[in-house]
């Protein structure tokens, strides 16, 4: 699947800038509270932040990370997750647009969340293992990566 150059080349950025040279990164992506409240019929059923924390840990006991990538649209399970781990998280937040009007600011605010959605897709592709739900972005995750070391695919049921 083809990805633009920018895109990579913003993705490399970011990555050199929260890695340096390291690759020894557990990539970590979970559904926030709104997706669990819906429970959207046929959708997958997500793990809760403290089952997912657990399994990290395990993980990171064996494989001793030097980071870890985590993303969630969920301000509340970031918070939790982070007050874990510390500074070996590493979160790429969306960027805030200021001084513009309110037509424009909807516009852009969309844009950015998309964009800011494909970089953490990608950036979870590149990690060393990977834990995760079944949702499209971990599909996602999967068709861009060349494999990882460990995977971790939470597969709960149906809601």
């Amino acid at each position: 699947m083809p990805v633009k150059n920018d895109i990579l080349n913003e993705v490399k950025s970011i990555m050199q800038n929260f890695f340096g040279n390291s690759k020894n990164i557990l990539g970590v992506m979970i559904r926030g509270t709104n997706y669990v409240a819906l429970r959207p019929k046929g959708h997958s059923i997500q793990p809760t932040v403290e089952q997912v924390i657990t399994d990290v840990k395990i993980y990171d006991k064996e494989y001793k990370y030097d980071f870890i990538f985590f993303a969630t649209e969920d301000e509340t399970i970031r918070n939790k997750f982070v007050s874990e781990f510390d500074e070996r998280v590493k979160i790429l937040f969306q960027k805030d647009f200021n001084n513009i009007n309110k037509f424009n600011e909807n516009v852009n605010k969309k844009l950015n969340s998309v964009k800011n959605y494909v970089l953490n897709i990608i950036i979870l592709s590149k990690c060393l293992d990977i834990i995760t739900s079944r949702t499209s972005g971990s599909a996602g995750i999967f068709i861009l990566s060349e494999g990882f070391r460990h995977v971790k695919v939470y597969d709960l049921g149906l809601y």
